[in-house]
């Protein structure tokens, strides 16, 4: 069975789905608009990217 079925799976699918929608929502209302849309997904990945490796750094102390 994969890892990602059998290790906390939801944190990571949630924060990777769930933060670039907020910044879609955030910057779409900014003067950016559209500009802002397109940015908010890779601007998302990275912080999911950069909060898993904080936790993964965490847990393995």
């Amino acid at each position: 069975m994969q890892r990602s079925l059998t290790k906390r799976p939801i944190t990571g699918s949630i924060l990777l789905f769930a933060l670039p929608l907020m910044l879609v929502y955030l910057l779409s209302a900014t003067p950016m608009g559209v500009t802002g849309i397109w940015l908010s997904v890779p601007i998302g990945w990275a912080l999911a990217d950069a909060i898993g490796i904080g936790y993964y750094l965490k847990k393995k102390q």
